[in-house]
């Protein structure tokens, strides 16, 4: 019995530190969008439509069961880590230093491979009803969708934290450092206004992905599959066409007078 109390104190660690971490990027992108920044925000709006509060508490309502299965997960990682089965390390002299500051990119660079392929998988037609369908009930989607999955989904998300522990050597600090970085980055990607620079998709930073390459996701369903990059979309010919079209539209400030999702048959 106190085996299985120890257990569950652990797994309320594990959703506590989830929701603190889900709570603070999509407060803080909401307030961003919503209030701080509203009336610049405004004049980059991605679609007509707005989500409305019926849609605003489905995200957080699934995005709450997610974070169950998240904190299990996460408590099964936590089991490896004590049987030696994943690669964590505390002394930071254990490994190179080069290591140390390679790590947190590379797990970055896997992530979005891992996330792109994933992500495809799920729109083939015999997965998307099961495991995808939820998320993209958000059609319009708003930075509480970020976590806003089926429990297929979800699943699917939080084993890569043991897979990738079990390849590569990770400090604690940089997985959590990982970790905000993927809750933010969701975040702004839902959030249905355009954060990102003029100029972003007309020089180097294009190898990123804005909040305007997922919303086109959202709106069209099969393309722009990626998290953090463009170029898994571009090698494999999914990205949509009119990408860039849309993000100049949407950094120019000028709002879409299309309705959501019609984007134009030929992106």
């Amino acid at each position: 019995m106190e085996f299985l109390s120890g257990l569950g104190g652990d797994w309320a660690f594990y959703y506590k530190n989830g929701l603190f971490r889900y709570l603070l990027a999509t407060t803080t992108v909401s307030l961003a969008v919503g209030f701080l920044f509203r009336r610049w925000m405004d004049s980059r709006r991605l679609q007509n439509r707005r989500a409305g509060w019926n849609d605003i508490r489905r995200e957080i309502s699934f995005s709450m069961l997610t974070l169950v299965v998240f904190a299990t997960v996460g408590l099964i990682t936590g089991i490896l880590a004590d049987w030696g089965v994943v690669k964590l390390y505390h002394d930071w002299s254990a490994v190179p230093m080069w290591w140390n500051l390679l790590s947190l990119p590379v797990v970055i660079v896997v992530h979005d491979a891992y996330f792109y392929w994933t992500h495809r998988a799920m729109h083939h037609p015999k997965l998307f009803r099961h495991f995808h369908r939820l998320h993209h009930l958000s059609r319009t989607p708003t930075p509480w969708a970020a976590y806003s999955f089926s429990v297929g989904e979800a699943a699917l998300m939080a084993v890569f934290s043991p897979l990738i522990m079990m390849l590569i050597p990770l400090h604690p600090l940089i997985w959590l450092a990982f970790i905000f970085i993927m809750i933010f980055r969701n975040a702004m990607l839902h959030a249905g206004c355009e954060f990102h620079p003029r100029s972003w998709v007309d020089g180097p930073l294009d190898i990123l992905t804005t909040t305007t390459h997922h919303d086109l996701h959202h709106q069209k369903f099969q393309g722009n599959y990626g998290f953090y990059f463009t170029f898994w979309d571009r090698l494999m010919g999914t990205e949509f066409k009119h990408y860039k079209d849309e993000f100049r539209r949407a950094t120019a400030g000028a709002q879409s007078s299309r309705q959501a999702g019609e984007v134009s048959a030929s992106i």
